[in-house]
């Protein structure tokens, strides 16, 4: 066995209970939604606007006649008592009104947002959560019950963890979390997917995380479950380059784990065994 030293930021981890070791087994990994997480703070953006008055002014401008020759398309009554040339005077000269009602309305939506986006999102989308961090008392305590649990290494240069569609894709590959002492100020119409999904409190620095979005649409397995649904996802054997065992990892869980590697398919998997070091509590 081999000491969990030198490592690089090409490794990521994921600390597991002993109960989870069907992971290697099946090879199925849980993308999780945003509504399971244990930070309430997940997916609960701080909205304070839509946009700013004058964007909103300028897209109404911009699309004014367009929404207007649809509404009269839309109701085929209207054109038996008013041509579409004389409705689209009317609305027009009706248009700094509706630039004002929408305004107003900015702040009442932007206060439903939230909740909007959440249940959105957790019908849509899993995350995969990485550590660049192998050897943290407090996730191992946390994640891997207690140290009796395990930790996989993932090789991140992996494909499965690209598999992004464009080069703009917000989603399918790996992001790294950006930790902020406030969460950000959003304003919908310029902000992107790093604000909504990849921003955390400071306090979770320790975490080192690194985040992977998947669409659930794309799960290989889903557990019913409530009240959150189980997405697994299948991930090649050739990722994981890295298997840990926790200081207080059981004898069951050591012989499974050690005949499961056995496996050929595995030849090319470390295999490590926590230590605890009583000299700095590491």
């Amino acid at each position: 066995m081999s000491q969990c030293v030198n490592l690089t930021n090409m490794i990521l981890y994921k600390y597991l209970p002993p109960a989870r070791i069907d992971i290697i087994q099946k090879r199925l990994i849980r993308f999780t939604q945003y509504g399971d997480f244990n930070d309430p703070f997940e997916l609960n953006p701080n909205i304070n606007k839509l946009a700013e008055e004058n964007e909103i002014r300028s897209l109404v401008s911009r699309d004014f006649v367009k929404l207007v020759e649809e509404e009269y398309s839309n109701h085929p009554l209207i054109s038996a008592f008013i041509s579409k040339e004389d409705f689209i005077k009317l609305a027009l000269s009706q248009e700094e009104n509706v630039k004002n009602e929408v305004v107003g309305i900015g702040p009442h939506i932007a206060k439903l947002l939230p909740s909007m986006i959440q249940k959105m999102t957790n019908r849509l989308l899993g995350a995969l959560s990485l550590s660049e961090i192998c050897d943290h008392e407090l996730m191992w305590s946390h994640y891997a019950e207690e140290h009796k649990g395990y930790v996989i290494g993932f090789d991140s240069l992996h494909p499965f963890f690209n598999q992004k569609i464009l080069d703009s894709d917000e989603l399918r590959h790996l992001r790294k979390i950006e930790y902020r002492e406030t969460p950000p100020v959003i304003n919908l119409m310029n902000t992107n997917g790093s604000e909504l999904f990849f921003v955390k409190s400071s306090k979770w620095t320790y975490e080192a995380e690194w985040r992977m979005l998947l669409p659930l649409s794309d799960a290989t397995e889903v557990i019913d479950k409530k009240p959150y649904a189980i997405y697994l996802f299948k991930f090649p054997v050739k990722a994981i380059v890295r298997i840990i065992l926790g200081a207080r990892s059981s004898n069951e869980t050591k012989s499974i784990i050690h005949s499961l590697l056995f496996d050929s398919e595995f030849s090319h998997v470390e295999l490590c065994h926590a230590q605890l070091d009583r000299s700095s509590y590491g």
